[in-house]
């Protein structure tokens, strides 16, 4: 599932298609509830229906990535996660 990767080599990682639709998703507001515990993300996407997110980090490289999409593979969903959570981590 593309797996592992690390958070600046995303648009390596995740097709030009997935990567546009997931920034329109995150910059819509769409992805809400973002938060970490132990390394690990969760959110919830709206788009359409809502979609349950997560990732495990260690470091900056993501270990483990989940959609409740029926995409298989990297989706528009978790491309938004990654671009919130790549925020959040280079604020801190």
């Amino acid at each position: 599932m593309g797996v592992p990767f690390y958070l600046a080599e995303m648009e390596d990682t995740f097709s030009r298609d997935v990567l546009i639709a997931g920034e329109d998703l995150w910059l819509d507001g769409a992805l809400v509830g973002l938060e970490e515990y132990r390394y690990r993300w969760t959110a919830k996407v709206y788009a359409g229906r809502i979609e349950q997110v997560s990732l495990k980090l260690r470091g900056d490289e993501v270990i483990a990535i989940s959609c409740t999409c029926p995409v298989k593979g990297l989706c528009a969903h978790l491309a938004a996660l990654v671009m919130a959570v790549q925020e959040r981590v280079e604020e801190s």
